[in-house]
């Protein structure tokens, strides 16, 4: 940040994230991406509807949520003996079985994270038209960036492909509806992250900033 001595407006930098060459922070036109004009790096890219899209993704989340939490998502049988199951019955054996740390680990990645991106996105994606929500959603889009990396469906899901193939010989073992609602939560997951653009929701608040000073300089000028 840098003060003329003229008393010129303060113009923010930001640094390039592959060669560190100091830029004025702009947004690229919609549907268009910026460049840096030193390594070619994309420095934002600014999706049509980003918004729009963001929320549609994410209240599909959240209504795939309640099957794959409540569905089992697989079948195991040896012999007579048969059990199922769910997402939140994988948490309860290991909190059963003495693993308090890892249960209530496996708890926030597998369950609470990935709620509250979905939660979080659609509050902000609904929350960023109205201007009296301008503090909790930006609130909101402080809290997504920290959660944001403690979503691990991904991870979930390579151990039930583990257990799939480790456990195939042993007795058998079948895939129930659950399973199929949790992989299609976890793409619509990472859509809604590739989606999600935090600058567009900081340029609508700004925006609407901008305008509400022009209003208020014309009231006070008539």
């Amino acid at each position: 940040m840098q003060h003329g001595r003229d008393k010129t407006p303060t113009h923010w930098q930001r640094a390039c994230h592959e060669c560190d060459l100091l830029l004025t922070g702009r947004l690229a036109p919609p549907g268009q991406k910026l460049l840096c004009p030193r390594c070619n790096a994309t420095l934002h890219r600014n999706a049509k509807n980003s918004i729009r899209y963001t929320a549609a993704l994410s209240l599909t989340g959240l209504v795939l949520f309640i099957p794959t939490a409540s569905l089992p998502l697989l079948h195991f049988s040896i012999f007579a003996f048969g059990a199922e199951n769910t997402l939140v019955n994988g948490v309860l054996s290991l909190f059963d079985a003495g693993y308090i740390w890892l249960s209530t680990l496996v708890l926030f990645c597998s369950v609470l994270a990935p709620l509250g991106k979905f939660l979080l996105l659609a509050f902000i994606c609904w929350g960023s038209g109205w201007a009296f929500l301008d503090r909790p959603v930006g609130a909101a889009v402080r809290w997504y960036q920290h959660l944001k990396e403690w979503g691990m469906l991904d991870v979930y899901m390579l151990g039930i492909l583990v257990a799939l193939i480790k456990m195939s010989d042993l007795g058998k073992m079948e895939v129930e509806p659950g399973l199929y609602c949790f992989v299609a939560m976890m793409l619509v997951a990472n859509l809604t992250t590739l989606s999600f653009d935090p600058q567009a929701v900081w340029d609508r608040m700004g925006r609407r900033r901008e305008r509400r000073l022009r209003a208020a300089g014309a009231g006070e000028s008539s």
